[in-house]
């Protein structure tokens, strides 16, 4: 986005409609349509789930001209590295737990009440979240280094923006599949993982 731009919109950030707000928009009607291939659907399903967790990572909505932070260089144990590397998972420590055992733990977390209100929201909605947090949190830096307090409250805002995707993942599908049984099962953990694994590693 625009440098000092504090919302989206589709007019000045996204005309062509190429970017992952607007594909999210696209792929839900083409999911939605049974009138379409299950071929097709299926397609747009996979890419769903990778935008939705996309749209909630901070610096996916970073100013344009250092490319969401792919451009600032900083160095962590002995490596350099972007900031964008780090709010796309690179702040998470893999070594204390996997992608289960993470998920699980998020899920364990989760309140009633956050639930609700997360789910009453719209993709333009996540897309201002996310580039709130960036701009407060993701781009401060001290001197272009990471201070424990960045790093801490950094993996603070990764947890929940994780559960976020997942639970507005399940309503959305929930919505487009008319799958209201869903709606009333247990915790979404399964797709907090599923998430998780798009999130993290790009598996989807």
């Amino acid at each position: 986005m625009k440098e000092g731009e504090w919302t989206y919109r589709v007019s000045r950030d996204c005309p062509k409609r190429n970017c992952v707000i607007e594909k999210i928009k696209e792929f839900s009607a083409v999911l939605e349509n049974v009138k379409l291939s299950l071929k097709r659907r299926k397609v747009a399903l996979k890419y769903l789930v990778h935008f939705v967790g996309d749209v909630h990572q901070p610096l996916h909505l970073g100013n344009r001209k250092d490319q969401s932070g792919g451009k600032i260089r900083l160095t962590y144990l002995g490596k350099s590295v972007t900031p964008h590397y780090f709010w796309d998972g690179g702040l998470i420590d893999w070594e204390k737990e996997n992608l289960l055992k993470c998920a699980t733990r998020l899920n364990a977390q989760l309140q009633d009440l956050d639930k609700s209100k997360w789910l009453h929201s719209k993709v333009n909605d996540w897309a201002d979240e996310s580039r709130s947090l960036a701009l407060k949190y993701a781009y401060p830096l001290e001197n272009n280094k990471l201070s424990k307090t960045y790093i801490s409250k950094g993996r603070e805002i990764l947890d929940q923006r994780m559960v976020q995707a997942g639970i507005r993942l399940a309503n959305l599908l929930n919505q487009l599949l008319k799958n209201k049984n869903l709606e009333r099962g247990p915790p979404c953990q399964k797709l907090i993982q599923f998430t998780l694994n798009n999130y993290c590693l790009g598996l989807i």
